[in-house]
Protein backbone atom coordinates (compact mmCIF):
# COMPACT_ATOMS: atom_id res chain seq x y z
CA UNK A 1 0.00 0.00 0.00
CA UNK A 2 2.83 2.35 0.91
CA UNK A 3 4.37 1.72 -2.48
CA UNK A 4 1.10 2.86 -4.09
CA UNK A 5 1.37 6.16 -2.19
CA UNK A 6 4.92 6.67 -3.48
CA UNK A 7 3.72 5.96 -7.02
CA UNK A 8 0.90 8.47 -6.63
CA UNK A 9 3.30 11.10 -5.27
CA UNK A 10 5.73 10.55 -8.15
CA UNK A 11 2.91 10.93 -10.68
CA UNK A 12 1.41 14.18 -9.32
CA UNK A 13 1.27 16.69 -12.17
CA UNK A 14 1.11 20.05 -10.36
CA UNK A 15 1.97 21.79 -7.11
CA UNK A 16 -1.70 22.39 -6.36
CA UNK A 17 -2.46 18.67 -6.65
CA UNK A 18 0.58 17.81 -4.54
CA UNK A 19 -0.62 20.20 -1.84
CA UNK A 20 -4.07 18.56 -1.86
CA UNK A 21 -2.53 15.10 -1.68
CA UNK A 22 -0.30 16.12 1.24
CA UNK A 23 -3.25 17.48 3.22
CA UNK A 24 -5.31 14.32 2.57
CA UNK A 25 -2.46 12.14 3.83
CA UNK A 26 -2.15 14.22 6.99
CA UNK A 27 -5.91 14.25 7.65
CA UNK A 28 -5.95 10.46 7.44
CA UNK A 29 -2.84 10.10 9.57
CA UNK A 30 -1.35 8.02 6.76
CA UNK A 31 2.00 9.73 6.77
CA UNK A 32 5.46 8.53 7.65
CA UNK A 33 8.97 9.95 7.48
CA UNK A 34 9.49 8.16 4.14
CA UNK A 35 6.29 9.61 2.68
CA UNK A 36 7.15 13.09 3.92
CA UNK A 37 10.58 12.79 2.30
CA UNK A 38 8.98 11.73 -0.99
CA UNK A 39 6.64 14.72 -0.86
CA UNK A 40 9.56 17.03 -0.13
CA UNK A 41 11.44 15.62 -3.13
CA UNK A 42 8.41 16.20 -5.34
CA UNK A 43 8.09 19.80 -4.16
CA UNK A 44 11.80 20.26 -4.88
CA UNK A 45 11.28 18.84 -8.37
CA UNK A 46 8.49 21.33 -9.03
CA UNK A 47 10.60 24.11 -7.56
CA UNK A 48 13.43 23.30 -9.95
CA UNK A 49 11.09 23.29 -12.96
CA UNK A 50 9.44 26.56 -11.93
CA UNK A 51 12.70 28.40 -11.19
CA UNK A 52 14.21 27.23 -14.47
CA UNK A 53 11.17 28.33 -16.49
CA UNK A 54 10.66 31.65 -14.69
CA UNK A 55 14.31 32.74 -14.60
CA UNK A 56 16.06 30.87 -17.41
CA UNK A 57 18.85 29.83 -15.00
CA UNK A 58 21.10 26.86 -15.63
CA UNK A 59 20.50 24.82 -12.49
CA UNK A 60 23.29 22.29 -13.00
CA UNK A 61 26.12 22.23 -10.48
CA UNK A 62 24.39 24.34 -7.83
CA UNK A 63 26.11 25.04 -4.52
CA UNK A 64 24.48 23.52 -1.39
CA UNK A 65 22.77 26.81 -0.48
CA UNK A 66 21.59 27.42 -4.05
CA UNK A 67 20.11 23.92 -4.21
CA UNK A 68 18.21 24.46 -0.96
CA UNK A 69 16.86 27.81 -2.23
CA UNK A 70 15.52 26.12 -5.36
CA UNK A 71 14.02 23.30 -3.31
CA UNK A 72 12.32 25.78 -0.97
CA UNK A 73 10.72 27.74 -3.81
CA UNK A 74 8.49 24.82 -4.79
CA UNK A 75 7.16 24.48 -1.27
CA UNK A 76 6.64 28.24 -0.91
CA UNK A 77 4.73 28.43 -4.21
CA UNK A 78 2.50 25.58 -3.05
CA UNK A 79 1.69 27.37 0.19
CA UNK A 80 0.93 30.60 -1.69
CA UNK A 81 -1.36 28.77 -4.11
CA UNK A 82 -3.23 27.26 -1.16
CA UNK A 83 -4.01 30.83 -0.04
CA UNK A 84 -4.97 31.89 -3.57
CA UNK A 85 -1.81 33.97 -3.92
CA UNK A 86 1.06 33.99 -6.38
CA UNK A 87 4.81 34.31 -6.07
CA UNK A 88 5.54 36.77 -8.90
CA UNK A 89 7.70 39.00 -6.68
CA UNK A 90 9.83 36.04 -5.63
CA UNK A 91 10.50 35.02 -9.23
CA UNK A 92 11.20 38.60 -10.27
CA UNK A 93 13.73 38.93 -7.45
CA UNK A 94 15.40 35.65 -8.40
CA UNK A 95 15.56 36.62 -12.08
CA UNK A 96 17.02 40.05 -11.32
CA UNK A 97 19.39 39.11 -8.51
CA UNK A 98 20.25 35.43 -8.72
CA UNK A 99 19.74 32.78 -6.05
CA UNK A 100 22.27 33.81 -3.40
CA UNK A 101 21.78 37.57 -3.72
CA UNK A 102 17.99 37.18 -3.72
CA UNK A 103 18.22 35.44 -0.35
CA UNK A 104 20.54 38.14 1.04
CA UNK A 105 18.34 41.00 -0.14
CA UNK A 106 15.20 39.29 1.18
CA UNK A 107 16.41 38.75 4.75
CA UNK A 108 18.24 42.07 5.26
CA UNK A 109 15.17 44.02 6.32
CA UNK A 110 13.99 45.71 9.48
CA UNK A 111 10.96 43.42 9.76
CA UNK A 112 10.50 39.67 9.48
CA UNK A 113 9.83 38.72 5.87
CA UNK A 114 6.50 37.42 4.55
CA UNK A 115 8.20 34.28 3.24
CA UNK A 116 9.54 33.42 6.68
CA UNK A 117 6.14 34.00 8.27
CA UNK A 118 4.38 31.77 5.73
CA UNK A 119 6.89 28.95 6.17
CA UNK A 120 6.95 29.25 9.97
CA UNK A 121 3.16 29.03 10.18
CA UNK A 122 3.31 25.86 8.09
CA UNK A 123 5.98 24.44 10.43
CA UNK A 124 8.49 24.65 7.57
CA UNK A 125 10.95 27.15 9.01
CA UNK A 126 13.83 24.94 7.83
CA UNK A 127 12.99 25.95 4.24
CA UNK A 128 13.28 29.70 4.91
CA UNK A 129 16.04 31.83 3.41
CA UNK A 130 17.00 32.70 6.99
CA UNK A 131 17.61 29.08 7.94
CA UNK A 132 19.44 28.37 4.68
CA UNK A 133 21.78 31.33 5.36
CA UNK A 134 22.36 30.19 8.95
CA UNK A 135 23.17 26.65 7.77
CA UNK A 136 25.54 27.82 4.99
CA UNK A 137 27.25 30.97 6.32
CA UNK A 138 30.25 30.45 4.01
CA UNK A 139 28.06 31.39 1.03
CA UNK A 140 26.65 34.63 2.43
CA UNK A 141 27.81 37.97 3.79
CA UNK A 142 28.14 38.59 7.53
CA UNK A 143 25.39 41.19 7.21
CA UNK A 144 22.92 38.65 5.80
CA UNK A 145 23.89 36.19 8.54
CA UNK A 146 23.23 38.86 11.22
CA UNK A 147 19.67 39.42 9.93
CA UNK A 148 19.05 35.68 9.57
CA UNK A 149 20.16 35.05 13.15
CA UNK A 150 17.98 37.88 14.43
CA UNK A 151 14.88 36.44 12.77
CA UNK A 152 15.70 32.92 13.94
CA UNK A 153 16.21 34.14 17.51
CA UNK A 154 19.94 33.37 17.54
CA UNK A 155 22.16 35.81 19.43
CA UNK A 156 24.48 38.04 17.37
CA UNK A 157 27.83 39.38 18.56
CA UNK A 158 26.63 42.97 18.12
CA UNK A 159 23.33 44.80 18.51
CA UNK A 160 23.66 46.43 15.11
CA UNK A 161 24.09 44.73 11.72
CA UNK A 162 27.53 44.90 10.04
CA UNK A 163 28.08 47.68 7.51
CA UNK A 164 26.53 47.09 4.11
CA UNK A 165 29.57 46.16 2.03
CA UNK A 166 27.48 44.46 -0.61
CA UNK A 167 26.82 40.77 -1.00
CA UNK A 168 29.53 38.19 -0.37
CA UNK A 169 29.85 37.81 -4.15
CA UNK A 170 30.58 41.52 -4.55
CA UNK A 171 32.98 41.49 -1.60
CA UNK A 172 34.89 38.66 -3.25
CA UNK A 173 34.83 40.55 -6.55
CA UNK A 174 36.33 43.57 -4.81
CA UNK A 175 39.10 41.43 -3.29
CA UNK A 176 39.99 40.03 -6.72
CA UNK A 177 40.07 43.55 -8.20
CA UNK A 178 42.29 44.78 -5.37
CA UNK A 179 44.67 41.89 -6.04
CA UNK A 180 44.66 42.51 -9.79
CA UNK A 181 45.26 46.24 -9.29
CA UNK A 182 48.28 45.51 -7.07
CA UNK A 183 49.58 42.96 -9.54
CA UNK A 184 49.22 45.35 -12.49
CA UNK A 185 50.97 48.10 -10.51
CA UNK A 186 53.88 45.78 -9.73
CA UNK A 187 54.20 44.59 -13.36
CA UNK A 188 53.90 47.85 -15.25
CA UNK A 189 50.26 47.40 -16.13
CA UNK A 190 50.55 43.77 -17.24
CA UNK A 191 48.07 41.14 -16.07
CA UNK A 192 49.07 37.65 -17.15
CA UNK A 193 50.96 34.54 -16.03
CA UNK A 194 48.61 33.73 -13.17
CA UNK A 195 46.11 30.92 -12.85
CA UNK A 196 42.58 30.42 -11.60
CA UNK A 197 44.15 28.49 -8.74
CA UNK A 198 46.02 31.68 -7.74
CA UNK A 199 42.74 33.62 -7.66
CA UNK A 200 41.03 30.77 -5.84
CA UNK A 201 43.75 30.74 -3.18
CA UNK A 202 43.23 34.48 -2.69
CA UNK A 203 39.58 33.79 -1.83
CA UNK A 204 40.33 30.75 0.31
CA UNK A 205 39.15 28.23 -2.30
CA UNK A 206 41.50 25.29 -1.87
CA UNK A 207 39.49 23.00 -4.13
CA UNK A 208 38.33 24.38 -7.49
CA UNK A 209 36.36 21.25 -8.22
CA UNK A 210 34.14 22.37 -5.33
CA UNK A 211 34.41 26.14 -5.69
CA UNK A 212 34.91 26.40 -9.45
CA UNK A 213 31.33 27.53 -10.05
CA UNK A 214 31.67 30.36 -7.51
CA UNK A 215 35.01 31.52 -8.93
CA UNK A 216 33.73 31.21 -12.49
CA UNK A 217 30.79 33.42 -11.59
CA UNK A 218 33.13 36.10 -10.18
CA UNK A 219 35.29 35.97 -13.30
CA UNK A 220 32.19 36.24 -15.47
CA UNK A 221 30.96 39.28 -13.49
CA UNK A 222 34.33 40.94 -14.06
CA UNK A 223 34.16 40.10 -17.77
CA UNK A 224 30.74 41.74 -18.06
CA UNK A 225 32.01 44.79 -16.18
CA UNK A 226 34.89 44.91 -18.69
CA UNK A 227 32.40 44.73 -21.55
CA UNK A 228 30.51 47.66 -20.05
CA UNK A 229 33.78 49.55 -19.66
CA UNK A 230 34.80 48.83 -23.25
CA UNK A 231 38.02 47.00 -22.32
CA UNK A 232 39.23 43.40 -22.81
CA UNK A 233 37.88 40.71 -20.44
CA UNK A 234 39.95 40.25 -17.29
CA UNK A 235 39.01 36.58 -17.20
CA UNK A 236 41.25 35.95 -20.22
CA UNK A 237 44.36 37.29 -18.47
CA UNK A 238 44.69 33.94 -16.73
CA UNK A 239 46.86 31.20 -18.16
CA UNK A 240 43.84 29.00 -18.86
CA UNK A 241 40.27 30.25 -18.69
CA UNK A 242 37.30 28.18 -17.55
CA UNK A 243 36.32 25.63 -20.19
CA UNK A 244 32.66 26.69 -20.41
CA UNK A 245 33.43 30.42 -20.72
CA UNK A 246 32.72 32.14 -24.04
CA UNK A 247 30.74 29.19 -25.43
CA UNK A 248 28.91 29.60 -28.74
CA UNK A 249 25.56 28.22 -27.54
CA UNK A 250 22.87 28.89 -30.17
CA UNK A 251 24.60 31.84 -31.84
CA UNK A 252 25.81 31.74 -35.44
CA UNK A 253 29.13 33.29 -34.50
CA UNK A 254 31.82 32.39 -32.01
CA UNK A 255 33.77 34.57 -29.61
CA UNK A 256 37.28 35.13 -31.03
CA UNK A 257 38.88 33.89 -27.83
CA UNK A 258 42.52 33.92 -29.08
CA UNK A 259 42.19 37.56 -30.15
CA UNK A 260 40.36 38.46 -26.95
CA UNK A 261 43.06 36.76 -24.86
CA UNK A 262 45.81 38.58 -26.76
CA UNK A 263 44.02 41.89 -26.22
CA UNK A 264 43.58 41.20 -22.48
CA UNK A 265 47.17 40.06 -21.90
CA UNK A 266 48.75 42.99 -23.79
CA UNK A 267 46.45 45.66 -22.38
CA UNK A 268 47.77 48.33 -20.00
CA UNK A 269 45.64 47.76 -16.92
CA UNK A 270 46.11 51.14 -15.27
CA UNK A 271 44.58 52.02 -11.94
CA UNK A 272 41.97 54.23 -13.60
CA UNK A 273 40.89 51.40 -15.92
CA UNK A 274 40.51 48.93 -13.06
CA UNK A 275 38.57 51.59 -11.13
CA UNK A 276 36.25 51.87 -14.13
CA UNK A 277 35.74 48.09 -14.15
CA UNK A 278 35.10 48.16 -10.40
CA UNK A 279 32.42 50.85 -10.77
CA UNK A 280 30.64 48.76 -13.39
CA UNK A 281 30.91 45.58 -11.31
CA UNK A 282 29.20 47.30 -8.38
CA UNK A 283 26.09 47.77 -10.52
CA UNK A 284 25.74 44.07 -11.39
CA UNK A 285 23.60 41.39 -9.75
CA UNK A 286 25.37 38.58 -7.95
CA UNK A 287 24.80 36.02 -10.69
CA UNK A 288 26.74 36.91 -13.85
CA UNK A 289 24.46 34.90 -16.14
CA UNK A 290 21.67 37.45 -15.61
CA UNK A 291 23.25 40.52 -17.28
CA UNK A 292 25.04 38.41 -19.91
CA UNK A 293 21.82 36.65 -20.93
CA UNK A 294 19.89 39.93 -21.06
CA UNK A 295 22.60 41.68 -23.07
CA UNK A 296 22.96 38.84 -25.56
CA UNK A 297 19.18 38.66 -25.98
CA UNK A 298 18.70 42.40 -26.47
CA UNK A 299 22.05 43.68 -27.78
CA UNK A 300 23.88 40.72 -29.27
CA UNK A 301 25.36 42.87 -32.06
CA UNK A 302 26.98 45.16 -29.47
CA UNK A 303 28.56 42.20 -27.66
CA UNK A 304 29.89 40.86 -30.96
CA UNK A 305 31.33 44.24 -31.98
CA UNK A 306 33.07 44.50 -28.61
CA UNK A 307 34.53 41.00 -28.80
CA UNK A 308 35.68 41.27 -32.40
CA UNK A 309 37.00 44.80 -32.03
CA UNK A 310 39.27 44.35 -29.03
CA UNK A 311 42.44 44.22 -31.12
CA UNK A 312 41.37 47.30 -33.08
CA UNK A 313 42.57 50.77 -31.94
CA UNK A 314 39.93 52.22 -29.63
CA UNK A 315 39.31 55.29 -27.55
CA UNK A 316 39.53 53.31 -24.30
CA UNK A 317 42.97 51.96 -25.21
CA UNK A 318 44.36 55.23 -26.56
CA UNK A 319 44.34 57.00 -23.18
CA UNK A 320 47.38 55.01 -22.05
CA UNK A 321 50.30 53.35 -23.85
CA UNK A 322 49.89 49.60 -24.19
CA UNK A 323 52.56 47.16 -23.16
CA UNK A 324 54.75 45.70 -25.86
CA UNK A 325 53.47 42.21 -26.70
CA UNK A 326 55.78 39.37 -27.51
CA UNK A 327 57.45 39.40 -30.96
CA UNK A 328 55.25 36.60 -32.29
CA UNK A 329 52.14 38.47 -31.08
CA UNK A 330 53.27 41.62 -32.89
CA UNK A 331 53.77 39.61 -36.06
CA UNK A 332 50.26 38.19 -35.78
CA UNK A 333 48.72 41.64 -35.22
CA UNK A 334 50.71 43.05 -38.14
CA UNK A 335 49.56 40.20 -40.38
CA UNK A 336 45.93 40.96 -39.59
CA UNK A 337 46.36 44.69 -40.15
CA UNK A 338 48.05 44.07 -43.51
CA UNK A 339 45.49 41.58 -44.78
CA UNK A 340 42.19 43.29 -44.06
CA UNK A 341 40.90 46.80 -44.67
CA UNK A 342 39.89 49.18 -41.87
CA UNK A 343 36.51 48.32 -40.43
CA UNK A 344 33.82 50.88 -39.73
CA UNK A 345 32.07 49.93 -36.51
CA UNK A 346 29.03 51.46 -34.86
CA UNK A 347 29.56 51.97 -31.15
CA UNK A 348 26.65 52.13 -28.72
CA UNK A 349 27.87 53.30 -25.34
CA UNK A 350 26.79 54.75 -22.03
CA UNK A 351 28.47 57.77 -20.45
CA UNK A 352 28.34 59.63 -17.18
CA UNK A 353 26.71 63.05 -17.34
CA UNK A 354 29.38 65.47 -16.08
CA UNK A 355 27.43 68.75 -16.37
CA UNK A 356 29.19 72.08 -17.06
CA UNK A 357 31.05 72.69 -13.77
CA UNK A 358 34.42 71.91 -15.34
CA UNK A 359 33.94 74.51 -18.07
CA UNK A 360 32.91 77.13 -15.49
CA UNK A 361 35.95 76.41 -13.33
CA UNK A 362 38.29 76.73 -16.31
CA UNK A 363 36.89 80.17 -16.96
CA UNK A 364 36.92 81.14 -13.26
CA UNK A 365 40.59 80.14 -13.01
CA UNK A 366 41.55 82.19 -16.06
CA UNK A 367 42.28 79.06 -18.15
CA UNK A 368 45.49 78.56 -16.15
CA UNK A 369 47.02 75.27 -15.00
CA UNK A 370 47.06 75.15 -11.21
CA UNK A 371 50.15 72.92 -11.08
CA UNK A 372 52.09 75.11 -13.51
CA UNK A 373 51.22 78.16 -11.40
CA UNK A 374 52.43 76.40 -8.24
CA UNK A 375 55.69 75.41 -9.94
CA UNK A 376 56.26 78.90 -11.37
CA UNK A 377 55.90 77.73 -14.98
CA UNK A 378 54.01 79.30 -17.88
CA UNK A 379 50.50 78.12 -17.12
CA UNK A 380 48.61 79.07 -20.29
CA UNK A 381 48.56 76.48 -23.07
CA UNK A 382 47.90 76.93 -26.76
CA UNK A 383 45.01 79.03 -28.01
CA UNK A 384 42.08 77.15 -29.49
CA UNK A 385 40.25 78.21 -32.64
CA UNK A 386 37.57 79.89 -30.51
CA UNK A 387 40.22 82.10 -28.90
CA UNK A 388 40.23 80.38 -25.47
CA UNK A 389 43.43 78.91 -23.98
CA UNK A 390 43.31 75.10 -23.79
CA UNK A 391 43.13 73.50 -20.30
CA UNK A 392 41.49 70.39 -18.92
CA UNK A 393 39.44 69.52 -15.85
CA UNK A 394 40.89 66.69 -13.73
CA UNK A 395 38.73 64.86 -11.17
CA UNK A 396 40.80 63.94 -8.12
CA UNK A 397 38.41 61.09 -7.35
CA UNK A 398 37.68 59.48 -10.75
CA UNK A 399 34.11 59.99 -11.91
CA UNK A 400 34.11 56.33 -12.95
CA UNK A 401 34.26 55.41 -9.25
CA UNK A 402 30.61 56.60 -9.09
CA UNK A 403 31.15 58.20 -5.69
CA UNK A 404 28.87 60.95 -4.41
CA UNK A 405 30.58 64.33 -4.80
CA UNK A 406 33.00 63.21 -7.52
CA UNK A 407 31.40 65.70 -9.95
CA UNK A 408 31.50 68.64 -7.53
CA UNK A 409 33.80 71.66 -7.83
CA UNK A 410 35.76 70.59 -4.73
CA UNK A 411 36.91 67.45 -6.58
CA UNK A 412 38.21 69.26 -9.69
CA UNK A 413 41.64 70.64 -10.59
CA UNK A 414 42.26 72.78 -13.69
CA UNK A 415 45.36 71.47 -15.44
CA UNK A 416 47.27 71.68 -18.69
CA UNK A 417 47.19 68.56 -20.85
CA UNK A 418 50.69 67.49 -19.76
CA UNK A 419 49.99 67.71 -16.03
CA UNK A 420 46.59 66.08 -16.51
CA UNK A 421 48.32 63.05 -18.03
CA UNK A 422 50.89 63.11 -15.23
CA UNK A 423 48.13 62.96 -12.61
CA UNK A 424 46.83 59.79 -14.26
CA UNK A 425 50.04 58.01 -15.19
CA UNK A 426 52.94 59.75 -13.42
CA UNK A 427 54.67 59.44 -10.08
CA UNK A 428 52.21 61.55 -8.07
CA UNK A 429 51.08 61.37 -4.47
CA UNK A 430 48.02 63.37 -3.41
CA UNK A 431 46.76 64.44 0.02
CA UNK A 432 43.69 66.52 0.75
CA UNK A 433 42.74 69.11 3.29
CA UNK A 434 39.46 70.95 3.48
CA UNK A 435 40.81 73.79 1.33
CA UNK A 436 43.76 72.35 -0.60
CA UNK A 437 45.26 69.49 -2.58
CA UNK A 438 48.82 68.71 -1.48
CA UNK A 439 50.69 67.06 -4.36
CA UNK A 440 54.11 65.45 -4.54
CA UNK A 441 55.19 65.22 -8.19
CA UNK A 442 58.48 63.41 -8.79
CA UNK A 443 59.70 64.48 -5.35
CA UNK A 444 58.48 68.10 -5.56
CA UNK A 445 55.78 69.02 -3.00
CA UNK A 446 53.27 71.73 -3.94
CA UNK A 447 49.91 72.94 -2.65
CA UNK A 448 47.00 74.08 -4.80
CA UNK A 449 43.65 75.31 -3.65
CA UNK A 450 40.42 73.37 -3.91
CA UNK A 451 37.52 75.13 -5.55
CA UNK A 452 34.24 75.61 -3.73
CA UNK A 453 30.62 76.00 -4.73
CA UNK A 454 31.03 79.75 -5.17
CA UNK A 455 33.72 79.22 -7.80
CA UNK A 456 31.41 77.29 -10.10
Amino acid sequence: MAQDIFTVIAGVSSIAKLDTLERNIRERNAGSSEIEAAIDRKYAEFGREIVASKTGFDLDGLSPAEQRIVDAVGRYVGLQKREGKGAARTFQLLANRGLIEAAEVTVARSKVTQGFTVLEEADLKALSFEQIIADHPEEFSTRALWYANRTLGVANESDKPPADLGTLTQQRTERVLDWLADRADQHGGALNSYSNANVGALLGFDDLTRHGRVLGNIQSRLDFACYRAGVPPLGLCVLEHFANAWSQEARRWVFPVPDMRLAAQTYNWSGSIIAKVRANARLLPGQAAIPWRKELNEHEADVRRWAEGLLMPSESASTAPTLEPAVEDLAEIERKLLTRPPIVRERVSKFIERHSIGARLKRANGFRCQICDALGLESVGFIKLDGEPYVEAHHATPVSAMEIGSLSATNIMILCANHHRQMHYGNVNMERTTATFILTLDGTRITIRRFGQNDS
